[in-house]
């Protein structure tokens, strides 16, 4: 069977029993009539990689938690079986662009899932305070390195599981011992060459995608140490910000992340697409979103803007600036 399959006969099981469930005393989300804001969410029910507060109560004991929020709010209070997945660890010992080229060093990542008890097949849920970024960039993360088994977002984070009840500990969680082997998949990530290969000073051969501000885009905001500001030849901007409900603290239903990425960005799922921002952490939005519309190729530029910001139009590493410039989708901005 299948990790699709498995999710979906999961969630079978949910749906014959989520009466039940909600009626029992002491379960989440139950109140006296309705479920909880977020009990439920849209993309946890159309996407394989998305869960929600009732499909991980049901299957607490079969999954494996990674908590991505900083160490005081995991010491305060985390969803039990949880492990803490520092966001420092993720960003700086997993991968870098270098002047011999795109480098990878897993050591770091590998051994704090070790000691979380994770083995590459194991399935993992990760969650945040709510659904943003940094969880999207773990999962990411994961599947560069090779994870075998389902990693999924819970969708609402520990905001809603708190909210609506669900048991919550604050002791720090016991070492386990697993042993994590990485083999890396680098077929969800884009180098600096892959890109180059894809753009020329006329535009981009595949859809390029930039998941940061309008601003940034353009080159007016600048950030960094660079030595130029812009964006990629060709490049289309898409805010990472539009793909996720701000009120609601979760992922948009699966209606308005097709009317964004495919009806108004124009998009095709059979097209190989790439995502960057400044440093791979917003276009892992991006990349997790195409990849739950069913993309089968898509790539998150690692080094991203302080990489090619860096670089030289000389070297075929082509850029554009000025207000104005490219193309802005701007759907639910």
């Amino acid at each position: 069977m299948t990790d699709r399959q498995i999710r979906t006969s999961r969630r079978s099981v949910l749906a014959s029993t989520g009466a039940a469930l909600a009626a029992t005393a002491g379960c989440l989300g139950a109140t006296d009539d309705e479920p909880p804001a977020a009990y439920t969410t849209p993309a946890a029910a159309a996407f394989d990689g998305v869960v929600d507060g009732q499909w991980l109560e049901s299957n607490l004991d079969d999954v494996h938690l990674l908590d991505v929020r900083d160490d005081e709010a995991f010491g305060e209070g985390r969803i039990p079986g949880s492990y803490h997945f520092p966001d420092s660890e993720m960003l700086d010992s997993y991968a870098e662009e270098t002047p011999d080229g795109f480098e990878v060093s897993p050591e770091v990542i590998a051994w704090t899932l070790s000691e979380a008890g994770i083995e590459r097949g194991d399935d993992v849920v990760v969650y945040g305070a709510e659904s943003n970024l940094w969880e999207t960039y773990a999962i990411y993360t994961l599947n560069a390195l090779g994870h075998e088994g389902q990693v999924s977002l819970l969708d609402g984070g520990y905001a809603v599981w708190d909210a609506a009840g669900g048991e919550t500990v604050s002791e720090a969680p016991e070492t386990r011992e697993a042993t994590y082997e990485p083999e890396l998949d680098t077929g969800v990530v884009a180098t600096r060459e892959f890109v180059a290969d894809n753009v020329d000073e006329d535009g981009a051969a595949i859809p390029i995608l930039d998941m940061r501000s309008p601003e940034e885009y353009w080159g007016a905001d600048e950030r960094g140490d660079l030595d130029r500001f812009g964006h990629v030849t060709g490049a289309t901007n898409l805010n990472f910000v539009q793909s996720i409900d701000d009120e609601a603290g979760r992922l948009r239903s699966p209606e308005e992340l097709e009317t964004l990425w495919i009806d108004d960005a124009g998009l095709s799922s059979d097209e190989t697409a790439v995502a960057y921002c400044q440093t791979a952490i917003r276009a892992s939005v991006g990349w997790f979103v195409l990849d739950q519309l069913g993309w089968d190729d898509v790539r998150n530029y690692e080094g991203s803007w302080a990489d090619w910001g860096s670089l030289s139009e000389d070297d075929g590493y082509y850029y554009t600036t000025g207000e104005d410039t490219g193309t802005v989708v701007d759907t639910f901005a």
